[in-house]
């Protein structure tokens, strides 16, 4: 093996994903990119990871889940936070079928018959809100493992302190950035490639 050829530094794979250097980390620290550590304490990332999660993305899983986009459920009641978040979505350039819904309610049943690959919720809606949503989720037999992203204003804090949202959810504060989103929709892909390729 050639070392240099086959392995990148950090800022080299942040570089060729087009993400920070802190979400490519944060992509090794959770096993989303294989890597190892020098002597010398530096990460070393391999290529055919990047490799691996640049094909997914540019595919949008193409070929494994019938060229189908990932299916992404919105739960927003503002217009505004819609907007941005089609905008991130237009940035990154992922391959996405986005389904947006008012109210938390109607996303059980959405939820139920559609099963997406991603919920991303706002926490505070009327009159069902987001901590709810996700606990009926985290109790309904088949919904259990769905992927769920948080989006609040509130503190880490005051979600912390407040103990209603399951820690397998992950948190974001508003605005949500496009590096981290794309890094997650990122692991997300591969995940779902992962899965289908083991169900084939």
């Amino acid at each position: 093996m050639t070392v240099e050829r086959d392995v990148l530094t950090t800022q080299q794979a942040a570089k060729l994903l087009g993400l920070s250097t802190t979400s490519v980390q944060k992509m090794v620290i959770n096993g989303e990119l294989d890597a190892w550590i020098t002597p010398g304490g530096h990460r070393r990332i391999f290529r055919s990871s990047v490799d691996q999660l640049l094909n997914s993305r540019n595919a949008g899983l193409a070929g494994v889940t019938g060229n189908r986009p990932l299916r992404i459920l919105l739960v927003e009641d503002d217009p505004v936070q819609i907007a941005f978040f089609k905008a991130l979505l237009a940035r990154i350039g992922h391959s996405v079928q986005l389904t947006i819904i008012n109210q938390a309610e109607q996303a059980l049943d959405h939820i139920r018959a559609l099963r997406p690959d991603l919920l991303v919720t706002d926490l505070v809606m009327e009159p069902m809100d987001g901590f709810t949503l996700v606990r009926v989720l985290g109790e309904e037999p088949g919904l259990d493992s769905l992927d769920v992203i948080a989006l609040t204003a509130m503190s880490p804090q005051e979600i912390t302190a407040d103990a209603r949202l399951s820690s397998r959810v992950v948190r974001y504060q508003k605005p949500l950035s496009a590096d981290r989103l794309c890094g997650y929709l990122d692991a997300l892909t591969v995940k779902l490639l992962e899965q289908e390729t083991l169900c084939v």
